[in-house]
């Protein structure tokens, strides 16, 4: 009788110990993590993750607007989101506003070709443009950016001019389609950092 109860609280106190507990806890907290991670970067593949392309993405033949399927569509947005990230990451800047707000800009001269899908304008516009007599850089605003630009009605629509944007003039040659990525409040212009205010 007095081994059965000694080999009782033997047990109580094994399953009681802190040590057992804190290990479960452990595992299941890795199993955890392990798990959520795997989801997560399943998902990021579908959605916003960053995606590593090399020039040949950048020059496919095949537009997005060729794509007609919703599985060919996604896979391509999710090429292209990042794609300009991927390629010459040295050209990405980050310039701040007269409102303090910090603007995302991708430098892609005017004599290079570039595969960007708009969802308004035309490719072919992206050169320099001469206004009156002055120099109109070309700008491409992303899909975001544009609509905060209209809401403050800064521009309208395709060709319009902007004085002074961050101390040059743009004419608006371009939106990008969404990505739901960052390049949707990124601009892409002709001009390096060093040549704006």
């Amino acid at each position: 009788m007095k081994k059965e109860g000694e080999e009782k609280i033997k047990q109580i106190n094994s399953s009681a110990n802190p040590v057992n507990g804190k290990i479960i806890a452990i595992i299941l907290t890795i199993t955890i993590l392990i798990i959520g991670t795997f989801f997560y970067f399943a998902a990021s593949g579908r959605s916003n993750g960053l995606v590593v392309s090399n020039s040949e993405d950048m020059n496919s033949d095949v537009s997005q607007k060729q794509m007609n399927t919703n599985d060919n569509l996604n896979n391509t947005e999710d090429n292209y989101k990042y794609a300009i990230l991927g390629v010459q990451a040295d050209n990405i800047y980050v310039k701040t506003n007269p409102g303090g707000m910090q603007k995302l800009f991708y430098y892609h001269p005017v004599n290079e070709p570039i595969n960007v899908p708009l969802l308004e304008g035309n490719m072919e516009e992206y050169l320099i443009h001469s206004i009156g007599g002055q120099e109109y850089y070309p700008l491409i605003v992303g899909y975001e950016e544009a609509e905060i630009m209209r809401q403050k009605r800064i521009f309208y629509s395709i060709g319009d001019s902007i004085k002074n944007f961050f101390g040059k003039n743009v004419v608006i040659v371009g939106v990008m389609q969404r990505t739901d990525g960052i390049m949707d409040m990124a601009y892409i212009m002709p001009l390096t950092e060093e040549e704006l205010n």
